[in-house]
């Protein structure tokens, strides 16, 4: 092995433990960790070796995210995900020693927490479907003492591994948009499948436990942004261009009447104001999901401010409906300036513009007086799901939201106030 003044051997005992203690009082403050077990991990896994390029401040920074391949867009491929992501993770799968692992998506470090928490009776086994990726993997896990306890495999995860199963747990770690069937075919009776799973556009992470042949039941958590799948389950929206700032992002096939949209869009808007207001700091990600998973033709409206027609702030998406002949949308004008204050407001186009603007005015109402302080929606998960309006399908199964007020426990940033 080479040596230099940013590898390992050169690197402060003592800084390192420092901040990875550091980091470790921040997970257990924000709830990202929750068991002893997990935290024994993370002590004992020495994180900067599987990321020897980046300032050990950046490495034991629970928040940050260490991307480590770039396509030829420079859209991070492959990355150290935030460590506050992957304990919450580790906790939502409920590790226990002796278990069965699949990691989907390897990057080395991930997979040696799992190693630790399910000890040496345990098996865990990490897919990848970039060989640089691999190899990086299988390199990292050498030089920390991890190569007998962890195997990396080249592979399309949308076959799972077969050899190993079958799985008590799966773990995927790149951005899902579907349950490929081999995942529920290679996880045992009550196993778990967690994963950040986008939802008509939206991401967040999902706990589902294995019950009978084909059916997951799934539980919601934190909102989450990962690198997306590659292979046979890359995400493949359809994107409309309305105008050269303005996209329209959705998952319909097919979509109704696409060429009208740039028509209809550049017609006259109309406006109606919902009343619900929220404030700087708050975060409105459930409203979004809300909307994905209980509006027809549910889509995603991108663009700058200006393009939108409003100031807003915090949406890099808006909600939007369109329906061939009508289009509708949400942006987020400013109220009041003390304190800082934004409103929902719908905007719409199109020759039925106000039924569908006020069909997602009634919408945001709903969410602020039934849904707005609970957690997110259960998802059952089963390919013989019957055709319903609110059942969403995908390629390989059908999702059915279950909207109820059953406590959820989420990561928060606000309790960590040294950070």
């Amino acid at each position: 092995m080479t040596t230099s003044e940013t590898t390992p051997a050169h690197r402060s005992t003592d800084h390192v433990d420092a901040l990875r203690e550091r980091m470790i009082e921040r997970l257990w403050a924000v709830n990202a960790l929750r068991s002893e077990p997990v935290a024994v991990a993370v002590r004992a896994v020495p994180r900067h070796f599987f990321v020897p390029d980046f300032p050990l401040e950046e490495v034991y920074d629970p928040q940050a995210v260490l991307r480590t391949k770039f396509d030829g867009n420079g859209e991070a491929t492959s990355s150290i995900s935030a460590t506050w992501i992957q304990t919450l993770m580790l906790e939502r799968a409920d590790l226990r020693p002796g278990m069965r692992v699949l990691e989907i998506g390897s990057g080395g470090y991930n997979a040696a927490l799992i190693a630790e928490v399910v000890g040496p009776d345990g098996q865990v086994t990490s897919i990848d479907i970039d060989p640089e990726v691999v190899d990086r993997a299988r390199s990292r896990l050498a030089q920390s003492g991890y190569a007998d306890r962890v195997e990396v495999v080249l592979g399309d995860a949308e076959h799972g591994h077969p050899a190993g199963a079958p799985y008590d747990r799966i773990i995927v770690t790149v951005a899902a948009t579907d349950l490929p069937p081999a995942w529920t075919e290679q996880l045992i009776e009550g196993g778990r499948l967690v994963l950040p799973l986008g939802v008509r556009g939206f991401q967040r992470v999902y706990a589902f436990t294995h019950h009978g042949q084909d059916l997951l039941v799934g539980e919601t958590g934190d909102h989450t942004g990962f690198v997306p799948m590659q292979g046979l389950g890359a995400p493949a929206p359809t994107i409309v261009s309305l105008t050269d700032q303005v996209a329209l992002t959705t998952d319909a096939d097919p979509v109704p009447s696409p060429g009208r949209l740039p028509e209809v869009f550049a017609e006259p808007a109309y406006e109606e104001r919902s009343g619900v207001r929220i404030g700087r700091n708050e975060y409105f990600g459930g409203l979004q999901l809300w909307l994905a998973t209980t509006l027809p033709g549910f889509a995603t409206l991108s663009g700058d401010a200006e393009a939108l027609g409003h100031a807003t702030i915090g949406v890099h998406q808006s909600p939007a409906v369109w329906d061939g002949t009508g289009l509708a949308y949400l942006v987020l004008p400013q109220t009041s300036t003390d304190p800082d204050q934004w409103e929902f407001l719908a905007r719409g186009h199109g020759p039925n513009a106000t039924e569908l603007v006020h069909r997602l005015v009634e919408h945001v109402r709903r969410w602020d007086r039934e849904h707005r302080h609970g957690p997110g929606p259960r998802f059952l998960a089963n390919p013989a799901l019957p055709d319903a309006p609110e059942v969403i399908r995908t390629r390989h199964t059908r999702l059915l939201p279950l909207w109820d007020q059953r406590e959820s426990p989420q990561v928060d940033w606000e309790a960590d106030r040294d950070a």
